[in-house]
């Protein structure tokens, strides 16, 4: 199982209401959400999230990104997304679709919208300074303001906005105070964590440990650690728990008749309670309730 494919919901979706609303206006923001996770998805355009409060695990296509206050994730909306949180967290999500070519809305400032910086198939991630932040709340506020008061002029606006607030994000690329920025732009990793990811995804029932695997690929645990954070935006030890719980909930779906300790060892936990408390952490349900969830008639519909 392949982190690309499936993290902890059980299919991939297309968001068409997202789509809908770009359809409308090629702006959408949703302002200070308090959410508890999300579901696997995809939509047209950009995305630029922003986590004001609380934790979470934002999964990027390969890439995972744990978010906290000041976090900033850029990517494109069509690959595959997802956050993942045990509680509440508040964000700002803004979806931005101008189109490929300039037959699209607004076609004569079309040349002045430039997204060329935000890679194609993984993402940036900032974790902003105080100041940065401040100064990207106060833009959000601004354009949030005109999505919704809808004033004389309000489209254009809101469009000088998000070219603003779009062009802080990609100088913050070079700016130095910034506190933390994904080395990976151009969406690729070195042939070590590649090689290493794709171990782990084929080997959940063997022994993971650090220095396991490191001595497997002939380094030392402080390096491969080191490169695995760096590239992946998450430790070792976090990548190898959520492949092996986003492996047992596919197992839960799949094989109603093969027992939870029966998957537990399955997938490399030393027992059914290791199992359920690294499960319950991730998806808030206990692995006994996920199954009884799925299995269970509905009723009342």
């Amino acid at each position: 199982m392949d982190m690309k494919d499936s993290i902890i919901h059980e299919k991939l979706q297309w968001n068409a209401d997202m789509e809908n609303k770009l359809n409308r206006f090629p702006i959408v923001m949703h302002s200070h959400q308090w959410l508890k996770g999300t579901d696997y998805h995809y939509h047209p355009g950009l995305e630029i999230h922003i986590t004001h409060d609380g934790t979470g695990t934002m999964v990027v296509g390969k890439q995972i990104w744990l978010q906290y206050p000041r976090s900033v994730l850029v990517f494109r909306g069509m690959v595959p997304h997802q956050m993942i949180s045990k509680s509440s967290y508040k964000r700002t999500v803004i979806s931005i679709n101008f189109g490929e070519d300039d037959s699209h809305t607004l076609p004569s400032l079309h040349r002045l919208i430039d997204f060329g910086w935000i890679p194609e198939a993984s993402c940036l991630s900032f974790t902003l300074t105080p100041k940065q932040f401040q100064q990207l709340e106060d833009m959000c506020k601004t354009l949030w303001h005109e999505l919704k008061v809808r004033e004389i002029g309000w489209e254009r606006m809101a469009l000088s906005h998000t070219l603003e607030l779009t062009v802080f994000l990609e100088r913050s690329l070079g700016d130095k105070q910034t506190a933390t920025l994904s080395p990976q732009a151009n969406g690729k990793v070195t042939d070590l964590v590649q090689f290493c990811s794709d171990y782990v995804c084929q080997s959940l029932g063997e022994d993971l440990s650090l220095k396991a695997v490191s001595k497997r690929f002939a380094v030392s645990e402080e390096y491969l650690t080191r490169s695995f954070t760096k590239e992946m935006g998450i430790s070792f030890y976090q990548y190898v728990l959520l492949q092996r719980v986003a492996e047992g909930k596919r197992l839960l779906r799949e094989a109603p008749d093969v027992s939870i300790t029966e998957i537990a060892y399955m997938i490399g936990f030393p027992s059914s309670s290791h199992f359920s408390k690294h499960f319950k952490t991730l998806t808030g349900e206990t692995p006994s309730a996920f199954r009884h969830k799925i299995f269970e008639p509905q009723t009342g519909q």
